[in-house]
């Protein structure tokens, strides 16, 4: 997907102003696609949109229009927050044009939601907020992120006082520098109190996220629709919740006792190096004058430090592996691998660490959560991983036939994501009438 569908900003295709509400749809990872109609559940003219408006209809609230929203549905935090913000200037612009609106977003999409939803604002136009198979993320500033929030705000906190005192001192006694004195101390306040409001609103996003999420929707304004057999949320889970041992401390003291050996060498050409003129000058002046014997044997003895140096370093080394530091580098190792692993699983790649999922939404939001336990959502049943995997197959060994087998890489992806109970739950009747019920009574006001 090219980078052009990023942020695409939805509001500017509002074509009618009037009273008609408005779904916004937000797909998930990987599912994106440039055109507004099509197939996919979150377009117009898909299976999903024509049987939730139908069903609509059927509950009294008729014309209501699909409006998707466009992100690039990479596997990446940085992307959400982009797709957040587009969602989130979204509704501000159907709040502005008196549209009633609500929002369906499935997978990540929901994490989009979430996130835009909070920087939304509160609106009474706003009705039902629905998300399938979401695995909420909960969130916490990356380390040097952290460290800079917090230099951002002892900066904005030491800065602007001291400018200050310097206006009042100076201004007074030297009138002919006056503005000088205002544009130079005064725009070092005012850059620190920029730097000030810039690292609070970094370390207090989540009390401000909390607060601005519980404003903008009612207690049970939010249908959470999963099932305990989603794959996708069941991978995501385990990911967060396991604590493997990537790197064993015997295995962190073989690496540690190979270092000492290199430690040792490096550290002992270093003290050499660093001591040669000392050392090395009376044996070149001996070499060059052509006196040998005793005398140059005697200055020649500095390299009996050699193994002094080298077996300190070894043994200092050793010493602090097999007193715990082997075992606090395999911690760290591991936490290393770990977080990378978890990462590239969560697609953390913005500022925040995705620390663990949540089936609910985070910032404490109470959600109505509808469980589906049924083993054929959809239609999908574990049969039919295997009869997708059979017809795949087939399409193979038919690479001439009309669908082109593996040539077409589109079709492969589609036929087993079919067969998954992820991308089951816009395919299944009772859940497109619970998604209806929801709606219309949210935009009737019987959820609060």
């Amino acid at each position: 997907m090219q980078d052009t569908v990023e942020g695409h900003d939805a509001a500017a295709r509002l074509a009618d102003p009037g009273p008609a509400p408005v779904i916004i749809t937000v797909h998930g990872t990987n599912d994106a696609d440039p055109d507004d109609e099509g197939g996919r559940w979150w377009q117009k003219g898909s299976n999903f949109t024509r049987h939730l408006v139908n069903r609509l209809c059927e509950r009294g609230v008729a014309n209501a229009e699909i409006l998707p929203l466009h992100w690039s549905g990479a596997n990446s935090d940085f992307d959400r927050l982009k797709g957040a913000a587009a969602l989130a200037r979204t509704m501000k612009a159907l709040h502005k044009a008196g549209r009633p609106h609500a929002v369906i977003a499935h997978s990540h999409g929901g994490n989009v939601a979430v996130e835009g939803l909070a920087q939304a604002g509160r609106s009474p136009l706003r009705g039902g907020i629905v998300s399938f198979g979401t695995p909420f993320f909960k969130r916490r500033l990356k380390t040097v992120p952290l460290l800079i929030a917090l230099f951002q705000t002892v900066l904005g906190l030491v800065i602007p006082p001291i400018m200050l005192w310097y206006l009042i001192e100076i201004l007074p006694t030297d009138t002919n520098k006056k503005v000088e004195a205002i544009v130079f101390f005064g725009g070092l306040g005012a850059l620190g109190l920029w730097s000030l409001a810039a690292g609070v609103r970094k370390l207090g996003r989540r009390h401000r996220a909390t607060r601005l999420l519980a404003r903008s929707l009612a207690p049970r304004q939010w249908l959470v629709v999963h099932s305990p057999r989603d794959e996708a949320m069941q991978l995501l889970e385990t990911a967060a919740e396991i604590s493997p041992q990537y790197v064993k401390t015997a295995a962190a003291m073989r690496s540690l006792t190979a270092f000492a050996s290199l430690a040792g060498v490096v550290v002992t050409l270093a003290v050499f190096a660093w001591t040669a003129s000392y050392f090395l000058a009376p044996v070149i002046e001996k070499v060059k004058s052509g006196v040998y014997g005793l005398a140059l044997g005697a200055d020649l003895t500095f390299l009996l430090l050699v193994p002094v140096v080298y077996g300190a370093v070894f043994s200092l080394v050793w010493l602090v592996a097999r007193a715990g530091g082997a075992w606090l580098y395999a911690r760290m190792l591991t936490s290393a691998i770990h977080g990378g692993v978890i990462g590239a699983a969560f697609g953390g790649d913005g500022l925040y660490r995705l620390v663990g999922v949540t089936r609910l939404p985070p910032y404490r939001i109470e959600a109505r959560e509808e469980r589906i336990d049924a083993t054929d959502l959809g239609g999908i049943d574990d049969a039919a991983l295997f009869v997708a995997a059979q017809s795949l197959y087939d399409s193979i060994v038919a690479a001439d036939g009309p669908e082109g087998g593996i040539a077409h890489p589109d079709i492969m992806w589609k036929r087993l994501s079919d067969a998954l109970y992820h991308n089951a739950y816009m395919r299944d009747d009772g859940v497109v009438t619970t998604v209806a019920d929801h709606l219309a009574a949210a935009w009737r006001r019987e959820i609060r």
